[in-house]
């Protein structure tokens, strides 16, 4: 089962690195409603592991939380909007968060193999992000189809295409793709780094990448982490804590405490315009959409804002570019319920597992950073790794206290001999029967 997960989740970040250059080798089959197919890396391991437990009589208590969130938010939808689109395209969202749940490990310590993976994605999307900047506009750059009845973008074709202000993409779908992969899989990466300016080189260009991709929110937040990460070893695990809960706190304030600020909306794309944009438009007409709509205390309901939109209110799109903004929607106030869980996840872990803590703190920080500014659930690899982060992290709770979810695959039969038993990485440890 581990190798399923593992070998799905691989697949899936390739097509994510390279989706540019997927989607133009479909479009220009014909076939662009093949891109769907990816799904069913994330969807069909977790059936199967379902299905596997449910034999087992023992069911990872994960399924258990995922089918209440779709149950509670998503009828909330479907009797609010008269409509089940938005429970299901949201579903759709969640499976994600739930496949990187089960996958964390893999994806936060992986294998020397899948690392090596990692290390070829990282240096080809640099080397795609660069070329893009300053050589040459590959080919599928602007293009435009249909998938699955919806106008979508092959590749993203920004306004501002020339100079050193032009948006890059590299290889991927857009530059808002390249500034999230570049960044995450350097935060699972660095850590595996021991050289310090080695370290400091692999950090360093995954921040000028993100400077290259011109988003803003991702430069800052993979700068911050990454200052984090060169410190010293003993400072991570704390440093990077307190990263996640103050990132929390900044994605849940920013939308009121710039509520009615003015501010110019013209300029490069390294001025205040898009930050502007968000303030004086994307976020108050996302609170006019959500207080037209909003069934307190649960927000408009799974799918109430974002991409799911464009199936039953297409007029009304927003895309929220704030993960509390989005959150609320979806959640009502159970969205901070759910960003409290995220924020204690790693509180109270012994010292001896911490190390194994730090590269899933970091893609975490680094994702709810970004989240100031984007909706970054909509985002597949900002998903993934979400659930990751904190299926490692809820792992390594469990591994501490001997509990029986060490191992998410085990269906609870197994756990590990001791709480730390050194299964840092795959295949480490000792597993005895659970008594």
């Amino acid at each position: 089962m581990r190798f399923i997960f593992t070998f799905a989740a691989v697949a899936y970040l390739l097509i994510y690195a390279f989706e540019g250059a997927v989607r133009y080798g479909l479009y220009s089959m014909g076939m662009d409603d093949a891109i769907l197919l990816r799904d069913g890396l994330v969807i069909g391991p977790v059936l199967l592991l379902l299905v596997v437990q449910a034999f087992r009589i023992r069911v990872h208590p994960a399924f258990g939380v995922f089918a209440f969130i779709v149950a509670l938010h998503g009828g909330i939808a479907a009797l609010n909007l008269h409509t089940a689109l938005p429970a299901i395209y949201g579903a759709k969202l969640l499976v994600t968060v739930l496949f990187g749940f089960f996958v964390g490990r893999e994806l936060t310590q992986p294998s020397r193999l899948v690392l090596g993976i990692f290390v070829l994605v990282w240096v080809a999307s640099v080397v795609g992000i660069a070329l893009d900047k300053f050589v040459y506009t590959f080919p599928w750059t602007g293009l435009e189809t249909h998938v699955g009845g919806i106008k979508v973008d092959v590749s993203r074709g920004w306004d501002i295409d020339g100079g050193f202000e032009k948006r890059v993409a590299g290889f991927s779908r857009s530059s808002i793709s390249a500034a999230m992969l570049v960044p995450t899989i350097a935060m699972v990466i660095a850590p595996r780094i021991r050289n310090w300016p080695v370290r400091a080189v692999v950090l360093a260009l995954s921040v000028a990448a993100a400077a290259f991709t011109t988003q803003k929110g991702a430069l800052a937040a993979a700068g911050a982490v990454a200052v984090i990460l060169l410190g010293p070893a003993y400072m991570r695990f704390g440093l990077l804590r307190l990263a996640c809960m103050g990132f929390i706190l900044i994605d849940i304030l920013l939308p009121f405490v710039t509520a009615g600020l003015m501010m110019p909306q013209n300029g490069g794309v390294f001025s205040f315009a898009s930050f502007a944009m968000r303030i004086m438009r994307t976020w108050p007409d996302a609170w006019q959409w959500i207080g037209s709509n909003d069934v307190f205390p649960f927000g408009v309901g799974l799918g109430g804002i974002g991409g799911a939109q464009r199936f039953y209110a297409a007029n009304f799109f927003n895309p929220s570019d704030n993960m509390f903004v989005f959150l609320y929607a979806n959640f009502g106030v159970a969205s901070i319920v759910y960003l409290a869980w995220i924020g204690a996840l790693g509180r109270g872990l012994p010292e001896e597992l911490r190390p194994a803590a730090i590269a899933p703190l970091a893609a975490l920080a680094f994702n709810l950073g970004y989240g100031a500014a984007l909706s970054m659930l909509e985002d597949q690899v900002s998903a993934l790794f979400l659930g990751a982060a904190a299926g490692m992290l809820w792992q390594l709770h469990q591994q501490a206290r001997a509990g029986l979810w060490s191992d998410p695959y085990a269906g609870a039969r197994m756990r590990l001999q001791s709480p730390v038993a050194a299964h840092y990485y795959p295949g480490g440890g000792r597993a005895v029967k659970a008594r």
